[in-house]
């Protein structure tokens, strides 16, 4: 019965161990939209901690984007710009993510597309802002730096582009 009671239990260890390692989480491949995606919701986090300093990690020194009325925004910029609204200003602020596609994946560059939904709510109201944002990501000394990001209006009836 100890015999038999010295090789069940190591057995029972190695089995759990096994499931833990089964399940455990491992950072996606940078050949995966998840990949991206994180790097996106690293951002949107980002702008609401007011955290400058991931912004300076992830976008490339050549970074490009343009403002609302379309004239071209520096690196700077578009910091300024994204880190303007101060956390907990405005009430709480969130995100949502949808719709993450790679729209062209090759060595070194990523072009991405998705739904951002961004918001406030304050005294029980919520305000939202739907956006369609494009990134282009670029291998800058081994790491995937944001080259650019467009943002646009999204299309003002979503439920009927859901039915289609």
């Amino acid at each position: 019965m100890i015999a038999r009671m010295r090789t069940f239990v190591p057995g029972l260890l190695l089995a759990c161990l096994w499931q833990t390692a089964a399940f455990a989480q491992c950072a996606p491949a940078p050949d995966s939209p998840y990949f991206f995606r994180n790097l996106s919701e690293e951002r949107a986090d980002a702008k609401i901690a007011a955290d400058r300093a991931i912004y300076e990690k992830l976008l490339s020194p050549a970074f490009e984007s343009k403002s609302a009325d379309g004239k071209p925004l520096s690196r700077n910029d578009y910091i300024a710009f994204e880190l303007a609204a101060q956390p907990g200003a405005a009430g709480r602020r969130f995100y949502s993510i949808s719709q993450y596609t790679l729209i062209e994946h090759r060595q070194g560059h990523t072009v991405a597309t998705y739904l951002l939904r961004e918001g406030t709510t304050q005294k029980g109201e919520t305000r939202m802002v739907e956006s369609q944002v494009r990134e282009t990501y670029v291998v800058e000394d081994g790491k995937w730096r944001l080259s650019a990001v467009e943002v646009t209006p999204a299309a003002d009836d979503l439920s009927a582009q859901a039915a289609h």
